[in-house]
C-alpha cells in the first residue's frame, strides 16, 4: 500500500520555504519550542533530551523547556546537557504538582513560533521536529499537528507490557494527514502556533482534583474555537513508561477520577460511555454491554482475577480479553468513587472573532 501523503512531498518541501498564517507556515526560520513536563524521572528525561537533541532539524531554531519540581537529580541534568548542547535547554523550575500548570508556566516562558507539547518518557526519530513543522507549512490556517506514539520495545519485556497499548492510534490509522477528533489530542506528541495559544486563550485547564485530561479539555476548545487538529504519524515517538497490571490498575482509577472534571468542562453526553463507564446517558447498547461487564467484573470477582492475571509468564488470548476488562473496573471505580466536581470553564476566543486587547503577541 501507498504512503497516502507521498504525493504531497514535493508541495510540502515547495511550502515548507513560504509563509504561512501567524508565521508558522515557513519551515526555514520557523523556531519551535519543546515543552515536557516532569517530576522525578531523571534517567529517562535525559534520554529524552538526547534525542531532542538528535534532530535533523536546526538547533538554532530549537529551544527545550523542562518544567519541572523534581526533588531528585532532575535539576542537575538538565543543567549538565544544556551546558554542552548545541540547541537551547533551559529549566523551568516550579512548585506545581499539575503538568497542566507546569505546561503553561512553560509556554509563558516560551519563545518559538510553535509549541511541541511532549511526554517526558517520549523518545522521538531524529525527523520528528521536521515532520511537525512541515505539516503546519502545508495549511494556511493555524493547526494542531498531532504526531504517532507507540510503545517502546526497550521496555523489560512481560505478557501485560507486551499487549498494553494505552493510545488508540489504530482508531485514527485511515487519517494521515487529515483532520482528527479533539478526542485525539494529545499531548505526548503535540504542536500547536504559541501565538494562537495564548492570543486566543487556548491554554490548558489548571483546575484539575487529579492529574490528567487537559489535552482533551484543550483539543475540546481548540476544535470549537475553529481550527483543526491534523494527525502526522511519521513525526514519531516511542512512549517508555513501564507499566504492569497493577500499575496500570492505578492510572486507570486516576483516569475515572479526573471523568469527574471532564464531564463538566465537556459536556457531551456519550462522554463517560466512550471511557466505558456506566451512567443513565449512555446509549441503550452501553447501558447492556456495560451492565454485563459490571455483573462479571465487580469488587468480589476482579480482585482473584487480577491476581492471576499479574502472576502470567507467558502470553495466552483469554488473558489479553480480561487485561481491559480489569483495567475497565478501575476506571469505573475510580468514577464512581470521586465526589462531582464543579471546574470553572476556561473563557476562549474563536478564530473569527478579534484578538482581545491586552492578550500576548
Amino acid at each position: 500500500m501507498s504512503d497516502p501523503l507521498a504525493a504531497d512531498e514535493a508541495a510540502a518541501d515547495e511550502a515548507a520555504t513560504d509563509g504561512g498564517a501567524d508565521g508558522v507556515g515557513a519551515s526555514r526560520g520557523t523556531t519551535v519550542s519543546v515543552i515536557l513536563p516532569t517530576y522525578n524521572r531523571c534517567d529517562v528525561v535525559e534520554t529524552t533530551l538526547r534525542h531532542f537533541i538528535a534532530q535533523d532539524y536546526p538547533a538554532e531554531q530549537m529551544e527545550v523547556l523542562v518544567a519541572d519540581n523534581s526533588t531528585d537529580g532532575t535539576p542537575d541534568m538538565v543543567r549538565r546537557l544544556a551546558a554542552n548542547s548545541p540547541l537551547t535547554i533551559r529549566l523551568v523550575s516550579s512548585e506545581e504538582r499539575l503538568p497542566a500548570v507546569k505546561r503553561n508556566q512553560a509556554l509563558r516562558q516560551a519563545s518559538g513560533d510553535l509549541v511541541l507539547w511532549m511526554n517526558d518518557d517520549v523518545w522521538v526519530r531524529p525527523d520528528m521536529v521536521r515532520r511537525h513543522v512541515e505539516m503546519h507549512a502545508r495549511h494556511d490556517a493555524p493547526i494542531a499537528v498531532l504526531g504517532h506514539v507507540e510503545q517502546s520495545p526497550q521496555m523489560p519485556p512481560n505478557p501485560f507490557t507486551d499487549w498494553y497499548r494505552p493510545f488508540s492510534y489504530w482508531e485514527i490509522a485511515d487519517r494521515a494527514g487529515k483532520t482528527v477528533s479533539y478526542r485525539y489530542h494529545w499531548s505526548m506528541n503535540l504542536s500547536l502556533p504559541r501565538r494562537v495559544m495564548l492570543q486566543r486563550n487556548l491554554v490548558f485547564h489548571e483546575d484539575w482534583a487529579n492529574i490528567g485530561h487537559e489535552d482533551i479539555e484543550l483539543g475540546y476548545r481548540w476544535t470549537r474555537a475553529g481550527y483543526e487538529i491534523v494527525y502526522e504519524p511519521r513525526a514519531w515517538g516511542e512512549h517508555y513508561h513501564p507499566h504492569d497490571l497493577l500499575s496500570a490498575c492505578r492510572l486507570q482509577e486516576s483516569v475515572g477520577r479526573g471523568l469527574r472534571d471532564l464531564e463538566v468542562l465537556i459536556p457531551e453526553p456519550d462522554l463517560l460511555e466512550r471511557y466505558g463507564v456506566f451512567s443513565r446517558n449512555a446509549s441503550p447498547r452501553g447501558m447492556l454491554r456495560m451492565g454485563v461487564r459490571n455483573a462479571l467484573f465487580n469488587r468480589l470477582t476482579v480482585p482473584p482475577l487480577r491476581a492471576w492475571l499479574a502472576g502470567l509468564q507467558e502470553r495466552n488470548a483469554l488473558a489479553e480479553w480480561l487485561y481491559w476488562k480489569v483495567l475497565l473496573f478501575h476506571t469505573e471505580r475510580g468514577y464512581h468513587t470521586s465526589l462531582p466536581r464543579r471546574p470553572a470553564v476556561v473563557p476562549t476566543w474563536p478564530a473569527a472573532g478579534p484578538t482581545p486587547v491586552g492578550t500576548p503577541g
